[in-house]
């Protein structure tokens, strides 16, 4: 669509921009790197003069403001030699192929695995998205809505990973990974039921019940709640083997 192979961008994660050798591109002061986050965010879409505004000065704009965010565009156009920001009806817009920007390859990977035929397929495009991501530290504060947004997709992702390397006959493959992500959101059911599955396919039951022990345990103690259907199934099903 767009011809724009001389920049790649990153915002799964700090803001990057390298050129076609790979090199930074530096960007001075806040305000251009707060400008670029926010295009980048809503890439190929209009964003409005008043959100622009707002990223950039919060509830106290110069008098200026207007006059003041074009010349920030023109700097930025500069920067970014080549690529499209183009003044739309009420706002400014970046066009990117997709290739240029994480985001846009995450969630082009992301489709993919859902329409993917075969497990195996699935989870090797859901692999691909996950694995543009940096961190979860977007560093501008203009973001945090977005990161709390962004962050819910991504552990959506990796469940979906989880259970095609599942449905694929990969158990082994995931049991370090679940782990990790069991520790970070022990009051996530869906991990503990997967890292479940995985740990009894693999042969290792007792663990799979400790599991499911741990997380009523912190279930119980941090909500005062039992366990779901989800997790109580699978206890059965390990109980049973």
């Amino acid at each position: 669509m767009f011809k724009v192979a001389c920049l790649r961008f990153g915002v799964l994660g700090p803001l990057t921009v390298v050129n076609r050798d790979g090199a930074p591109v530096a960007l001075r002061g806040s305000r251009l790197p707060a400008l670029l986050t926010e295009l980048l965010f809503n890439a190929n879409k209009a964003v409005s003069f008043g959100r622009l505004v707002e990223v950039l000065w919060g509830d106290e704009p110069p008098k200026s403001y207007v006059s003041n965010l074009h010349t920030y565009v023109s700097r930025l156009r500069e920067r970014l030699d080549g690529v499209p920001i183009d003044l739309v009806a009420g706002g400014y817009r970046i066009s990117l192929d997709t290739a240029d920007l994480d985001l846009l390859v995450f969630r082009a990977e992301t489709e993919a695995g859902r329409a993917a035929a075969a497990p195996t397929l699935a989870a090797a495009h859901f692999r691909r998205a996950l694995d543009q991501w940096r961190g979860t530290d977007f560093a501008q504060p203009h973001l945090e809505l977005e990161a709390v947004r962004l962050e819910a997709e991504r552990i959506m992702v990796v469940e979906e990973w989880v259970d095609a390397e599942l449905a694929a006959g990969r158990a082994t493959a995931v049991i370090g990974e679940l782990t990790t992500y069991v520790r970070e959101y022990p009051l996530r059911e869906r991990f503990a039921a997967q890292l479940m599955v995985a740990l009894a396919r693999a042969g290792r039951r007792a663990e799979a019940l400790t599991v499911y022990h741990q997380t009523r345990t912190e279930l119980i103690d941090q909500l005062g709640i039992e366990p779901g259907p989800l997790l109580r199934r699978i206890q059965s099903e390990v109980l049973a083997t």
